[in-house]
């Protein structure tokens, strides 16, 4: 008999307390306070341009990676993925910076001179639609509506946890949830179409006049393997942190790391898809995007984009050894998660900086540092409230692993 299949209730019980919140807070405060230190430091010393466009590309590539891992557990809900039990609290949990989200969104009205060329190059064609009047209420809209649905989500899938471990009673596996695979279904739906406004918003439309029906589904495609990537490093950490080295089995770790290996493939699917329709039609307006960050200085960018989320991730995932060994397994995730930081930069800056090439310093790292510890911060919050294990949908998992 496997450890895991002695485990009881009320041991599932005690780890849910065992989350090291007060680690992530302290961790969290201290990167948020030195990254916001160096972006304060660039905007006085006259390098505000990169701050700000630093800034942007954080805000899309955390935003999109937080409501990336709660979808993720609304997609485990709607496929009854009981594989997910031990883990999917970790997705949940990054609902809490979706708060902080609706908080940043305000830097992005405050640094919109050095973000937005609409507002400098006005586009008559568009009608109202790229208005300072329009703009901003509408995006922050939708960044609202989806933080509302997702906590909406989450808080009924915590209900039953948040009472056993109030009254000692086990909460019934199945409680609530029809209710909550109807919330699942309208967030995901909501995620498709919220985050493909956001993608044609705040990062297609900072390219004149260049349009991609495709880009806002490579966009929050590319957010959800972030997300996987992301839920990866989290359980790798955190299986040795709270002692779930017995319960986070590696064939857990192996159906997380073929998600991991299919949204991988998936993602180069869309990049495809996209780059073979532009090159063929091979129309000025549409390939000056492209070529542009294939070429010239942007080309080692370009080009370690596509290493790093997709080519080294695809070989090293390919086989079932290296998904199911964790040394491997957060490696692999942690040069996907840096490739798709990096796309993200690729998409934002070129667009934005005037045509200077790219410029990775201290600025950039410092940004990243700041929305990276409140990112740690949330979810140090979220531990503190509310339990970061299920017991009943840990124990769904465990129970289902011994047949």
């Amino acid at each position: 008999m496997s450890p895991a299949a002695t485990v009881s209730r009320a041991q599932l019980v005690e780890k849910a307390r065992q989350f090291p919140a007060r680690t992530f807070m302290v961790a969290g405060i201290i990167a948020a306070g030195g990254g916001a230190a160096v972006f304060l430091w660039a905007l006085t010393t006259g390098q505000a341009a990169r701050a700000w466009q630093s800034y942007h590309v954080n805000f899309m590539f955390w935003t999109g990676l937080a409501q990336g891992l709660v979808v993720f557990a609304a997609t485990q809900k709607l496929a009854k993925g009981h594989w997910s039990g031990l883990v999917i609290r970790f997705a949940e949990s990054a609902a809490a910076f979706l708060v902080v989200a609706l908080a940043l969104y305000v830097g992005l009205v405050l640094g919109r001179a050095y973000i937005f060329s609409w507002l400098r190059e006005p586009r008559p064609d568009l009608g109202g639609w790229l208005t300072s009047r329009f703009f901003f209420p509408r995006n922050g809209l939708v960044l609202a509506a989806l933080a509302w649905l997702s906590w909406r989500f989450v808080r009924h899938d915590l209900a039953p946890d948040v009472r056993e471990l109030a009254d000692g009673r086990p909460a019934d596996r199945l409680e609530g949830r029809d209710q909550i695979g109807r919330e699942a279904a309208i967030l995901i739906v909501g995620y498709a179409f919220g985050y493909s406004l956001l993608a044609f918003d705040l990062m297609m439309a900072l390219a004149h006049k260049w349009v991609s029906n495709l880009f806002g589904a490579f966009y929050f495609m590319g957010s959800f393997l972030a997300a996987l990537m992301g839920l990866a490093i989290l359980t790798i950490v955190l299986r040795r942190v709270m002692g779930l080295a017995q319960l986070v089995s590696p064939k857990q770790l192996h159906d997380l790391g073929k998600l991991c290996f299919g949204f991988t493939v998936f993602w180069a699917y869309l990049m495809w898809s996209q780059f073979l329709v532009i090159w063929y039609g091979n129309l000025p307006e549409e390939t000056y995007f492209i070529f542009y960050r294939l070429i010239g200085p942007w080309r080692p960018v370009g080009i370690a984009v596509f290493l790093l989320v997709f080519l080294l991730p695809f070989v090293g995932l390919l086989g079932a050894k290296p998904k199911k060994y964790p040394p491997t397994f957060l490696a692999f995730a942690l040069v996907s998660l840096a490739g798709i930081w990096l796309e993200r930069y690729l998409e934002i800056v070129p667009s934005i900086n005037g045509g200077a090439g790219p410029a990775i310093g201290i600025p950039e790292l410092g940004v990243t540092v700041l929305f990276g510890g409140l990112f740690l911060l949330a979810m140090g919050w979220f531990a503190t409230r509310y339990p970061m294990i299920s017991p009943r949908l840990a124990a769904d998992t465990l129970e289902r692993e011994q047949h």
